[in-house]
């Protein structure tokens, strides 16, 4: 009973642990003081995820957050979904596709097509600070994992 009150306790305090996050790592300093766009500034005729989206975040001096998923040909995309059926009205999974293939799809019903990870770093180029969510799909967590750091180290 004793034994196993104290595993109970060690988990307990494992998990208090691992909830508490880093709040103190100096990284986090770059990113207060910002008002952050979720998915970019969108609405009034912008798609969320756009470029368009991005471009009115950075005018207004937003910071953003956006998600990118791993694509067939390896390249990222910046889109909340996995399914286009939301965003661009398709019946298609984004890790099906390649970046030739994306010019077949516009988000909302607007020109905007779904942006690359690549095009939105251009933009941004140390302007202001962006969190970006990685979206695993079908396990694929190592090699997007990989693709992302490699992108964003360059």
């Amino acid at each position: 009973m004793i034994t196993a009150l104290i595993i109970l306790v060690v988990l307990a305090a494992l998990l208090l642990f691992l909830l508490a996050g880093r709040r103190n790592h100096p990284g986090l300093e770059k990113l207060r003081g910002w008002s952050y766009a979720h998915r970019g500034l969108h609405g009034e005729g912008i798609p969320e995820n756009s470029m368009a989206a991005f471009r009115r975040a950075l005018e207004h001096g937003y910071g953003i957050e956006l998600d990118v998923h791993l694509m067939k040909d390896g390249n990222l995309a910046v889109i909340h979904d996995s399914s286009l059926k939301r965003t661009a009205g398709a019946d298609v999974m984004i890790e099906d596709l390649t970046v030739e293939d994306l010019e077949n799809y516009r988000l909302e019903g607007t020109n905007e097509k779904i942006s690359l990870l690549r095009e939105l770093l251009d933009l941004y180029a140390g302007k202001a600070p962006l969190i970006v969510e990685l979206k695993c799909e079908r396990n694929n967590f190592s090699a997007l994992c990989r693709a992302a750091c490699a992108m964003l180290d360059t």
